[in-house]
């Protein structure tokens, strides 16, 4: 008798506490199931994307330096520091 009680008690509170209707919650999982094929090319482009965006960063942070190593060198040279010239 209290197990008929409790799974009573526990059904109510579940359809009291639910987030979404039914029709509500089978619409959301068709609807992701439908976006299912698609995620790994998304994936990949946000991926491809953001190695490009690193890639633009490291070169130029690359390009940075050895614009100012060309410059100390060059300071160098003309300054007289450097006897290799």
């Amino acid at each position: 008798m209290k197990f008929i009680l409790g799974l009573g008690i526990g059904i109510v509170l579940g359809l009291l506490c639910a987030p979404a209707s039914g029709q509500q919650t089978r619409q959301k999982l068709l609807d992701t199931a439908r976006e299912l094929p698609e995620l790994p090319a998304r994936k990949a482009a946000e991926m491809a994307e953001n190695a490009k965006a690193k890639a633009g960063d490291l070169g130029a942070k690359v390009g940075r330096q050895a614009a100012e190593a060309a410059v100390e060198t060059a300071t160098s040279k003309v300054s007289g520091k450097d006897k290799t010239a």
